[in-house]
């Protein structure tokens, strides 16, 4: 009886394991449904996404143009959560077709032509 547990473990394990990988990335597309959605979830996800991005890109801005000392954030301080938000958003509503790009793209882009961000750093957009 253990060994038919142990080949059906090792089988399960081998067919599971033998799945190819596949990065799954957000879309502008999902990112603009989870943005207009009323489920507090989906759009708490909108937010939770563009904040996240926000952090991260404004992290590369500051690597890219020094140390933490000589470097500066492209983002201001003045900006808030609620604002870069509906920056987002708007430049969603206004790039339509664009959303078959990358939502990590379009949202970095939004922060480069927002601020005046390091040029550098845009994505080209299809």
């Amino acid at each position: 009886m253990k060994s038919l547990i142990a080949i059906a473990a090792f089988s399960l394990y081998a067919g599971i394991s033998a799945l190819p990988a596949q990065a799954d990335f957000m879309s502008g597309k999902v990112l603009a449904g989870l943005c207009e959605s009323d489920v507090d979830w989906e759009s708490g996800g909108c937010v939770g996404y563009i904040v996240g991005v926000a952090d991260a890109f404004d992290h590369l801005h500051l690597s890219s143009t020094g140390s933490a000392d000589a470097g500066e954030y492209c983002i201001p301080d003045s900006a808030t959560r609620e604002g870069i938000v509906e920056l987002v958003f708007k430049s969603l509503d206004e790039n339509s077709d664009k959303l078959n790009n990358r939502a990590l793209f379009l949202v970095s882009n939004t922060f480069i032509d927002a601020f005046d961000c390091n040029a550098d750093l845009k994505y080209p957009l299809e």
